[in-house]
């Protein structure tokens, strides 16, 4: 049995093995080439990078040797060797890979066929070879074949059509298999139509319109491969330049810089060039010219003649050019050439001439000094005898001016100004006109001369004439005067004076001037006469009397001669015998004629004389007049508009009454009384008032100085009477009256009044105290803020001051910091000279107070306190201290949660 088991194991074993063979020859193929990635076939894009590898299926890969790949051609490619190529200058030399190699795998078999940039050209097959243990050829090829992806050959992402051509927006795409292409515009597909044509390469539109503006969207697509590309082309309508039009020719001014326009549309902005048409110089780099080339202004400095001609404007764009010619004239501005004197006689014709050049020849006129406006064209509307004409030559841009006046005039004497004017400018000139004339003595207005007394006097004679004339004197007829000593002449012309010295009364007689120049001679004569006193008043009236003044109505004399100026009164009491004593006033004829200061019931003498340049006359119109009693003032004036049925008050609750101050009749006025009331028309008389007695108020004015007063406390827009009277000692006189109106509304005026509101002392009492309070105020900030001040000094003064006993000094310690401790900060407990410092090493809440002897902090200590805080209750805090080995329990209280304390 035991035999049989052991045949039956070795007969299993034996079967195993032989599966193990079979499995083994089984799975045992021959050696081939696997490329990767799988395929007989591979097609790739143009351009594209390609990875092909060769990988040996053997048993034992360290028998493969001589691995190769052959291209289309049966070529082996070469494997990977860098060529060394030069940089641009300044940089370091460079490397660069062939477009296609071989390189040998990492794991050391494998071989991979490697391609930069897949080029058309290298479409084919490819075949991977080598040998297995020495006699095993292995070989394996792949197929290349290349596609060409979509590619944009010609189209531009800008393109610019023209307005109203036709244009070819251009889309070339290339691609394998041929892609087919669509035109999309603002996302909408487009169609052939009347305006668009798609063609094979392009889209065109007809007729291109700004509405054509926008994105167009060329897209390509390969249907066999699904590839899809778009490509956005923005167009922009371009439109040729446009020049506007320019007025031609243009002015400009020699001597001056000149701007010449050369405006233009288009799209885009075309911008400008300027050439001169005769020399077709680029006035760009030209001297004294400058171009703007976006604005078109031609900038020509310091205009010269020779700038005159024809310029050409370019305007120019990417849509083409326009041009314009313009014609360009130099102004030159006018100058005189000549305007000469001029000298004529009266009566006689005269011309005078202005010769003026310019560009256009200027238009020449005249104008008198005398005169605001120049002459006219032609014959002058106001003097037909004068006329002004032009000859002008246009060749040589001259221009000749006649002012021609007939029969000249002495008038026509004097400066004129030649104005010459053309579209550049105007220029002045003047010259004289000289008129010569006879001797006239037109400025003498005084015939006769007056002397008294043999005073000497002097006789003056002005003559006028051109040339100036010689004068001579005669008198008696035709007796010259110097053959009398008494008579002497200062001058002999054109002005004269005669100096006489009238000894007797034959010397006031006539005496003439005889003036005379090389266009004539004239005669004057004066009359020397004899002045005498003036004689009686032709009148002494008495006008008006009251106790202490008396109003004279006086007539002068009528003098012949010489004017009265003055009327003197002798005045004296009856009892007076010698006028010695008498009492003068003078008075300046026309003036108030009027006595004051006169005594009552008192009989006076008065006695007038005239006067004038001779002397005051004799005494004569003697008058009496006896002084009335002394009684009451006469009745003062007030003061009111002339004419005006009652005043308006300029305010609507007050009104300003004034007066005049009224003769006192002997005794001095010592006050006036005032009444006041409202009043309101009657009814049936229309110009008729009545006073409303229940509103009157009275007013006394002590002050006799015064005549001015305010009337307060009215009502506004209502009508008042006022009554005034002075008083003596003799009693209150006759009221005067006025009528006024307040204003209406409120009163917006700065109410006046009749003394200072408030007395000077008063003012500077509270000046003085609010700038001391405006200095305690910024004292206290000072205090607060910068601890510094009066007010700090002082608490600082009291926390120093020193204390004798021990307690003392022990409670003063408490009572300096029961309050500050919990609200101080560091900075305010060592200005005061101590220290807090928090001590809790005891356990305890603990405050020791170090005590300086000296502000500096860097001084030793030598004092100490604790304050040891004690919470009895809540509401009471006991703070133990100890100051210099003594110890002190303090209880405080609280009131509340935010008790100050």
């Amino acid at each position: 049995m035991a035999a049989r088991r052991r045949e039956s194991s070795t007969s299993v074993a034996m079967v195993i093995l032989l599966l193990q063979l079979m499995t083994a020859y089984a799975n045992a193929a021959d050696p081939y080439l696997e490329i990767l990635p799988n395929g007989e076939t591979q097609t790739k894009a143009i351009g594209s990078s390609i990875l092909l590898t060769c990988k040996p299926k053997v048993d034992d890969p360290t028998l493969v040797s001589q691995m190769q790949w052959l291209d289309p051609q049966n070529l082996v490619i070469e494997s990977l060797k860098y060529v060394v190529y030069p940089l641009e200058s300044g940089q370091s030399p460079g490397q660069t890979k062939p477009v296609m190699y071989t390189e040998l795998h990492q794991d050391g078999i494998s071989l991979s066929l490697f391609f930069n940039s897949l080029q058309e050209q290298q479409a084919g097959k490819y075949t991977c070879r080598g040998n297995y243990a020495r006699n095993v050829p292995l070989s394996k090829s792949v197929t290349i074949d290349t596609i060409i992806a979509i590619t944009w050959d010609n189209a531009p992402p800008n393109q610019y059509p023209i307005l109203g051509e036709d244009f070819d927006i251009q889309c070339q795409v290339r691609a394998r298999p041929s892609p087919s292409v669509d035109w999309l515009y603002n996302g909408e597909l487009i169609k052939t139509n009347d305006h668009f044509i798609i063609n094979t390469h392009s889209l065109k539109i007809k007729n291109v319109q700004e509405s054509d503006d926008g994105v167009y969207t060329c897209r390509a697509s390969v249907p066999t491969t699904g590839e899809l590309q778009e490509r956005a082309i923005r167009v922009e309508v371009h439109i040729k330049p446009v020049i506007e039009e320019i007025l031609s020719p243009v002015d400009i001014i020699e001597g001056e810089n000149a701007n010449i326009e050369c405006k233009a549309s288009g799209k885009p902005p075309p911008s400008f060039t300027w050439v001169k048409s005769l020399t077709q110089q680029n006035l760009s780099i030209a001297d004294r010219f400058g171009v703007d080339p976006v604005t078109g202004v031609l900038t020509i400095t310091n205009v010269n003649r020779e700038d005159a001609g024809e310029y050409q404007c370019t305007a120019a764009n990417a849509a083409g050019i326009a041009t314009a010619n313009i014609l360009v004239n130099v102004i030159v501005k006018p100058k005189i050439m000549e305007f000469l004197n001029k000298t004529t006689v009266e009566g006689k014709d005269v011309e005078i001439k202005c010769k003026a050049f310019g560009r256009p020849p200027p238009e020449v006129t005249f104008r008198k000094f005398t005169a605001d406006k120049p002459y006219m064209m032609g014959t002058q509307p106001q003097d037909d005898r004068i006329i002004v004409k032009n000859d002008v030559d246009d060749g040589s841009g001259e221009t000749v001016g006649t002012l021609s006046i007939m029969k000249a005039l002495t008038d026509n004497d004097g400066l004129y100004e030649c104005v010459a004017k053309n579209t550049g400018g105007v220029a002045y000139k003047n010259g004289h006109l000289t008129v010569e004339f006879p001797p006239s003595f037109r400025s003498m207005s005084n015939m006769t001369f007056w002397s008294w007394e043999q005073r000497p006097v002097n006789l003056t004679c002005i003559a006028e004439s051109i040339p100036n004339a010689t004068i001579r004197w005669t008198f008696y007829g035709d007796r010259s005067v110097d053959t009398d000593p008494n008579i002497r002449q200062h001058g002999n012309g054109p002005v004269s004076n005669l100096e006489i010295f009238p000894l007797d009364r034959r010397y006031y007689t006539n005496y003439k001037c005889i003036a005379g120049n090389p266009h004539g001679t004239r005669e004057h004569s004066i009359e020397l006469r004899e002045a005498t006193k003036p004689g009686e008043l032709l009148q002494v009236k008495m006008a008006e009397i009251t106790a202490t003044t008396i109003k004279f109505d006086l007539i002068p004399p009528v003098h012949p001669d010489l004017p009265v100026k003055t009327i003197t009164v002798q005045y004296k009491e009856e009892y007076q015998l010698d006028w010695q004593r008498a009492k003068n006033k003078t008075w300046s004829v026309g003036s108030v004629y009027v006595i004051e200061q006169l005594k009552p019931q008192t009989p006076y003498d008065f006695r007038f004389a005239a006067k004038n340049d001779v002397g005051l006359a004799n005494w004569a119109n003697f008058h009496r007049e006896i002084t009335p009693g002394r009684t009451v003032p006469q009745e003062p004036r007030i003061v009111t508009t002339p004419g005006a049925k009652y005043e308006v008050s300029e305010f609507n609750h007050q009104y300003e009454l004034s007066w005049l101050v009224p003769p006192d009749n002997g005794e001095p006025i010592d006050k006036y009384q005032i009444k006041y009331c409202e009043i309101r028309r009657v009814a049936a008389i229309a110009t008729e008032w009545e006073p409303l007695e229940d509103t009157c108020q009275w007013k006394e004015v002590t002050n006799v100085g015064r005549t001015r007063v305010y009337l307060k406390n009215l009502k506004y827009d209502t009508y008042y009477t006022v009554e005034l009277q002075a008083h003596n000692i003799m009693g209150y006189s006759k009221p005067g009256y006025a009528k006024f109106r307040t204003s209406r509304g409120v009163d917006t005026s700065v109410l006046q009044h009749q003394g200072p509101l408030i007395s000077s002392g008063a003012i500077i009492g509270i000046v003085l105290a609010t700038i001391f309070i405006i200095f305690i105020i910024i004292d206290a900030i000072c205090c607060c803020v910068r601890k510094t001040g009066i007010i700090n000094y002082m608490r600082e003064r009291s926390r120093r001051k020193p204390v004798d006993e021990e307690d003392t000094k022990l409670g003063s310690v408490l009572y300096g910091w029961r309050f500050p401790l919990p609200y101080c900060d560091q900075k305010m407990a060592n200005v005061a000279g101590v220290t807090a410092i928090q001590d809790s090493g005891s356990g305890k809440n603990t405050i020791r107070l170090v005590k300086h002897t000296a502000i500096d902090e860097k001084e030793p200590l030598k004092e100490e306190k604790k304050i040891t805080p004690i919470i009895d209750s809540g509401l009471r805090r006991e703070t133990s201290i100890t100051f210099d080995g003594k110890r002190s329990i303090s209880k405080t209280g609280f009131v509340g949660k935010d008790s100050a304390v």
